[in-house]
């Protein structure tokens, strides 16, 4: 299954069962509970990126790497007569 009918599946599910609910009780939170679903999803959307953030480690060596492309870039442009000769 594709993520999106994963995720239309527990939508089209969740508003199943508010409006059977609903049908049965009618106080605020019954009546809310679609949108209190909504925020809680943006809640868990940022702290997962605050943690990813929190997590997320430098690589030096990566840095090097790229560095060391960058310098055989510009002596291969050179090479060719891209960019000039300093």
């Amino acid at each position: 299954m594709l993520r999106y009918q994963v995720f239309l599946s527990i939508g089209v599910l969740f508003l199943s069962i508010w409006y059977a609910v609903l049908k049965i009780s009618s106080s605020p939170l019954v009546l809310y509970a679609p949108l209190w679903a909504i925020v809680l999803l943006g809640v868990y959307a940022v702290v997962s990126i605050g943690i990813g953030l929190a997590n997320f480690k430098d690589s030096p060596e990566a840095a090097a790497e790229i560095e060391r492309q960058v310098q055989e870039a510009k002596a291969a442009m050179k090479k060719r007569g891209i960019i000039k000769k300093e």
